[in-house]
């Protein structure tokens, strides 16, 4: 008798473990696998000119998913709660505008409340366009510039303008960017 009891108490007992594995792969896929996807989209859609993970940052950590681009390289939203409900909210925004009329020892960095633009002057005119510099615009849609880690949108506006110079064949060198 006592080895039919152990017989149910084990099964119950693997039942148990293998719920206990299936929550967690569940969780951990909903968690990490749904980060990369948003780091994936995020690569796509932003043509890889900002680090995924500084953008996973500046969204909060929430899912990612990007809308129709406009005239923008890319438009992302993330997931919102609001009333209750999960929905997308558009939250950040890069433009990338190539110039041929730079202006030497201009302002690197431009402020608006929800947006930076970075000014890319090349030391020759760019390989691929002939432009004299790249103006790079980071923006956030609903929130101010300021939100997040100090620095967080500037420093995605920076990183854009540099990796979108390399491209286009645009030799330049930015100070760092500033922490607001």
């Amino acid at each position: 008798m006592a080895g039919a009891g152990t017989g149910r108490t084990g099964a119950a007992g693997l039942v148990a473990v293998l719920a206990v594995v299936a929550v967690s792969g569940w969780f951990l896929h909903d968690r990490f696998g749904g980060r990369s996807q948003s780091r994936a989209t995020i690569t796509e859609a932003c043509k890889g000119l900002v680090d995924p993970g500084a953008l996973m940052r500046f969204a909060g950590g929430r899912k990612v998913g990007a809308e129709p681009p406009g005239d923008r390289v890319c438009l992302l939203s993330r997931e919102v709660t609001f009333e209750g409900e999960e929905r997308m909210d558009a939250f950040f925004s890069l433009w990338v505008v190539p110039s041929g009329d730079a202006e030497p020892g201009g302002r690197t960095f431009e402020f608006t409340a929800r947006s930076v633009t970075v000014t890319a002057t090349c030391a020759a005119p760019a390989r691929s366009t002939g432009a004299t510099a790249l103006r790079v615009t980071a923006g956030t849609e609903f929130e101010a510039a300021t939100r997040g880690e100090p620095g967080a949108l500037p420093g995605l506006a920076r990183e854009a303008a540099l990796r979108a110079a390399a491209r286009a064949g645009c030799e330049t060198v930015l100070p760092p960017a500033p922490k607001l």
